[in-house]
């Protein structure tokens, strides 16, 4: 007779434990990587570099969530709650995030190429070195948020509020940044949108800021 296998996720010390349905509801959206990714990651408590490609997590609460190196690719995140959220490392590629809350988050040398953030709160995050190239940030919040060494080409960031961003080492390349709020925004050897150095511009991106 043939026996039915579990997989039992052993439990992580320090991972959140998700209130309500937690992540026990989440389905795959895109036709998960693997037989097992649809089976069991898209439902398992977060942790470090775990598979979540391609899940559909959309309003999920994962508050303080530990998913460093996580794969995140093409997931859908729209209106989840990211708060303090450990995402260093992770692949969040093609990511659909719009609406959701990432304050305090931790985004360092992430990649977040094609990802869909308009709307977002990244009030105050840690985009250190993050890859935001061609990321859709249209009306996000990215007021204090540290994008030291940011990859912002060809970003849309429409609308977007900027206000007190550090903007050092940033490269803004082609990015769309019409009617955006950068008020005390922080430049600093900053590539502009028109591809000139705050350096050579007086030390700001003003009167830069059209590709």
């Amino acid at each position: 007779m043939l026996t039915k296998k579990i997989l039992v996720i052993p439990a992580v010390v320090g991972v959140l434990a998700l209130g309500g349905a937690g992540l026990a509801a989440a389905t795959s959206t895109t036709g998960a990587t693997s037989a097992a990714n649809a089976a069991y990651n898209c439902s398992a408590a977060p942790y470090p570099e775990i598979d979540l490609a391609g899940c559909g997590l959309k309003n999920h609460n994962l508050v303080g969530a530990h998913l460093a190196t996580a794969d995140l690719a093409n997931a859908d995140l729209q209106g989840a709650d990211l708060q303090q959220a450990h995402l260093t490392g992770a692949n969040l590629t093609g990511m659909a995030m719009a609406d959701s809350n990432l304050k305090d988050a931790d985004l360092t040398d992430s990649t977040l190429d094609n990802a869909t953030l308009n709307g977002t709160n990244l009030d105050d995050a840690y985009l250190n070195n993050a890859d935001l190239n061609n990321a859709d940030l249209n009306n996000a919040d990215l007021t204090g948020a540290d994008l030291y060494g940011a990859h912002l080409a060809g970003a849309d960031l429409t609308g977007a509020n900027l206000t007190g961003a550090n903007l050092t080492g940033a490269n803004l390349t082609g990015a769309n940044l019409t009617g955006a709020n950068l008020t005390n925004a922080f430049w600093s050897d900053t590539t502009c949108p028109d591809g000139t150095n705050s350096k050579k511009d007086g030390g700001t991106c003003d009167g830069h800021l059209s590709a």
